[in-house]
């Protein structure tokens, strides 16, 4: 009978990354608490014996990354000596050319995927880990489809992707369906690329799991954040979420009131002190508020009692104090919101929108194939030079 094996998995770190939703001037503060959460995931190694750490995906931010963070993260993972420890790299810090990765020399009880699945067979434990990690900033396909069964050679076999789990309608050419999974005979799925937490899902008898972000970046990402804790033995696996995430970002829905004092009196009952220093908080008015109505006033008198905190309405939301000059673009739309109803776009996604609308006016594969092209120049142009499928 194989060995129990206790594992810790996390994603999302995004380590010297700008992109959290605030004031400029708490950019610090924040890169500090996931400082603080990563080596409080770090004490949890060592202080409960964990005996494989899986890190799915984004790690590092390319764009923005420090070798000296690289250096600090592998002389972290390299003083769990008694510990394996398999990444993944996903969109923000694939492993190209100039990747992150390749500014560090790393420990031997470190291992990287990248390119296709590759396999580590951990004969002290009974064990096989299949992984691959990004090798361009934009994934064409998923690596895990119809094709990929587990060896059946006796050992409990694991996956670690940068991916998720597809929807009915998901766009994204990376996500990964269902009966591929169930199919797989994998008998855990680690996998990174949500903000939250997914739960412990099931296909087929595959279990998998999305961690979420160790902390949380915006107002998008509400809830708690931290790590997955579980065990692996022979024909069981079991998992729970650790909240780890210093801060959260939450958002309060409220009824407009001419007397402020009446919506400071309810939003203080509903927080404690240690929460109104700790978190950063936004109060959505949903009600209609008229023109006349001072906002600003309201808002100087939250932030006598908050730490951090913006009030907005449907008419001043895409305007909040906070502001999102420093989120990350997501190149992607919903299909229900047109772009002039998007709020928040940057540059790029205003261009990659652009040119969808002018590929699906098409009339040829010709000029299909002349339109992605345009799009694939546009955006390394606009992405600071980053080219995708960098190999």
């Amino acid at each position: 009978m194989s060995p129990q094996i206790r594992f810790l998995q996390c994603s999302g770190c995004r380590f010297d990354s700008p992109n959290w939703e605030g004031p400029e001037e708490w950019i610090s503060q924040r890169n500090q608490d996931l400082w603080k959460t990563f080596e409080t995931m770090l004490l949890i190694c060592q202080s409960e014996k964990i005996d494989l750490l899986f890190i799915t995906g984004n790690l590092f931010e390319q764009e923005y990354t420090r070798k000296s963070t690289v250096e600090r993260v592998a002389k972290s993972l390299g003083a769990l000596k008694t510990m394996s420890v398999f990444i993944v790299p996903g969109e923000k810090d694939p492993y190209v050319m100039t990747s992150a990765y390749r500014l560090a020399v790393w420990p031997s009880n470190v291992q990287i995927f990248s390119g296709e699945i590759s396999c580590f067979n951990l004969k002290s434990h009974n064990i096989s880990i299949y992984g691959a990690g990004w090798t361009a900033y934009q994934q064409d396909r998923t690596v895990l489809n119809q094709e990929f069964r587990a060896k059946d050679d006796g050992t409990l076999p694991i996956m670690l992707l940068h991916s998720e789990a597809a929807e009915s309608n998901s766009p994204k050419s990376f996500s990964l369906r269902s009966e591929h999974i169930a199919a797989s005979g994998l008998a855990y799925l680690g996998l990174g690329h949500q903000a939250i937490f997914s739960g412990i899902q099931k296909a087929g008898k595959t279990i998998w799991a999305d961690s979420g972000f160790l902390e949380a970046r915006s107002f998008n990402e509400q809830g708690p954040h931290g790590v997955i804790v579980g065990k692996l033995e022979q024909g069981h696996v079991q998992i729970e979420f650790r909240e780890l995430g210093q801060r959260q970002y939450i958002t309060k829905y409220l009824d407009f009131h001419h007397d402020y004092k009446t919506i400071i009196a309810k939003l203080l009952s509903e927080t404690s002190t240690e929460d109104r220093e700790q978190h950063l908080y936004r109060i959505a008015l949903v009600n209609q508020v008229p023109k006349e109505a001072d906002i600003n006033t309201l808002q100087k008198l939250l932030s006598e009692k908050f730490r951090f905190i913006e009030v907005v309405t449907s008419q001043t939301e895409a305007d909040s104090q906070f502001g999102l000059d420093f989120m990350t673009p997501d190149f992607s739309i919903s299909n229900k919101t047109s772009l002039e109803e998007s709020n928040y776009l940057s540059l790029a996604q205003v261009y990659f929108q652009k040119i969808k609308e002018y590929q699906s006016t098409a009339g040829t594969p010709a000029e299909q194939e002349q339109w992605e092209l345009i799009k694939k120049i546009g955006l390394a142009a606009l992405e600071q030079g980053r080219i995708s499928y960098e190999n």
